[in-house]
């Protein structure tokens, strides 16, 4: 037993000895002795009070000079108020930093309850989201920012993705927003200006698609006096005939390229889903399978077409022949000679998909993800002499995305590869109706 433990019980013993020997004195033992008892069990009860009215109060602990068990529990107490007030303190501190540091930020952050109501906003959101503080805190965030796409998107909230929408406040600016959880069903929504990226890729896209179209028509010249001059070989020495045909191919391959250019152009500034009709996707494959076999001539390709005829999607014909020509020619352009390709048109319970199958050479795996970005090549010997352009998969990736659909790749190397269009099951309609529908229109 400590000290002061001691201390208290020497003291109550002396105590109770006195008022034992008083009593004796005046033969009333039992009556000093209960009173004394009372008396001290009034003053400890007087400790007790004080110590529960601080505790209650809350206020700044008083710590009285009281000697024995009280003055321990008090010294105790007021030890720990004091590292709990340093506490505080600290995560004052914190706080006011986190603060300042959110408020520094360009970006509009605003921190939302489990209700979607604003807890706590920064100096940004009132000039990218029209949202002030402390007057709009505990309002829910879809009634003061009520675009329609971030409504839908709170609703759905896909972790880890992203909506863009004009700012409330400046019709202007273009905001990308997103959501991060954290603690205990709060989330943190963080939204961008990204105007000015948008504007800088609305101004290579026009610079491409001037640049491109400004290009087509005197290599369109050069490319006709060049042919013109192969099919007149009187008119020139024979030693300048490779030359000449050199010349003409490296035209024709530029010319496909500024195409390729200009349908990626197409493709990033008209709206999605224009001009979307039933498309009766086994006949247009069967013409591509045409064109594939007079690419691949001499090589002698073994082409297998396996498809439900009766099988048709809504979307845009000629984005579709596009994307899936690029990947038929791809096919013939990368597979050894005698090699064979297989192009699939069927549904499953996942969806309809289109497969280009070959048994190239195979892609490492390392390359796959980059496929579709534009003028990216696994060999650019080998871009170079197959004759593609470096842009075909790109082209493929922006028509799939303007069909809801996604361009699946999957490769082994020395084995070979399968390039698929997975489109959801939606996008198929009936082929009856479809021709109903053609007929129509």
């Amino acid at each position: 037993m400590g000290s002061p433990w001691r201390a208290t019980g020497a003291r109550i013993l002396g105590l109770l000895l006195v008022a034992a020997l008083l009593g004796w004195a005046s033969g009333q033992v039992f009556l000093v002795l209960f009173i004394t008892t009372l008396v001290m069990l009034g003053w400890h009860l007087r400790q007790l009070y004080r110590l529960e009215y601080q505790l209650r109060a809350g206020s700044d602990f008083q710590r009285p000079e009281l000697g024995g068990v009280w003055g321990e529990v008090y010294h105790h107490l007021f030890q720990l108020n004091k590292r709990n007030r340093q506490r505080e303190h600290k995560l004052i501190n914190a706080l006011k930093q986190f603060q300042e540091a959110a408020t520094a930020v360009p970006d509009a952050t605003v921190v939302l309850n489990e209700a979607d109501e604003v807890v706590w906003c920064n100096e940004a959101s009132e000039r990218l989201l029209g949202l002030y503080s402390p007057q709009d805190l505990g309002e829910r965030i879809v009634s003061l920012v009520r675009h329609p796409l971030l409504v839908r998107f709170l609703n759905k909230w896909p972790q880890g993705g992203s909506v863009e929408f004009p700012s409330p406040v400046n019709a202007d600016l273009l905001l990308s927003a997103r959501i991060i959880p954290y603690g205990q069903g709060q989330r943190l929504l963080l939204a961008t200006d990204t105007s000015r990226v948008h504007r800088l890729e609305q101004i290579r896209r026009d610079f491409v698609a001037n640049v491109s179209h400004e290009l087509r028509t005197p290599l369109t010249v050069i490319n006709g006096y060049l042919e013109a001059l192969l099919d007149s070989e009187d008119t020139y020495p024979s030693q300048w005939r490779q030359p000449l045909r050199t010349m003409h191919q490296q035209c024709n391959r530029m010319l496909h390229i500024i195409e390729d250019l200009l349908m990626l152009s197409r493709l990033e500034t008209q709206a999605g889903r224009q001009h979307h009709r039933p498309v009766a996707v086994a006949a247009l494959l069967a013409t591509i399978v045409e064109d594939a076999a007079t690419l691949s001539g001499e090589r002698a390709h073994e082409i297998r077409l396996e498809v439900d005829s009766t099988l048709w999607i809504r979307g845009c014909e000629q984005e579709l022949r596009s994307a899936f020509s690029n990947l038929v020619f791809n096919a013939v352009r990368y597979t050894p000679d005698k090699g064979r390709i297989i192009i699939r048109w069927f549904e499953d319970e996942r969806g309809i998909h289109l497969e280009v199958e070959d048994n190239g050479e195979g892609i490492p795996l390392q390359h796959i993800p980059r496929l579709t970005e534009r003028f990216y090549r696994v060999d650019r010997g080998r871009q170079r002499e197959s004759g593609g352009t470096g842009l075909g998969l790109a082209i493929v990736k922006h028509v799939m995305n303007r069909h809801n659909g996604q361009l699946r790749i999957t490769s082994q190397v020395g084995v070979g590869s399968i390039f698929a269009c997975d489109f959801p099951a939606q996008q198929r309609v009936e082929a009856g109706l479809s021709a109903a529908a053609r007929v129509k229109q």
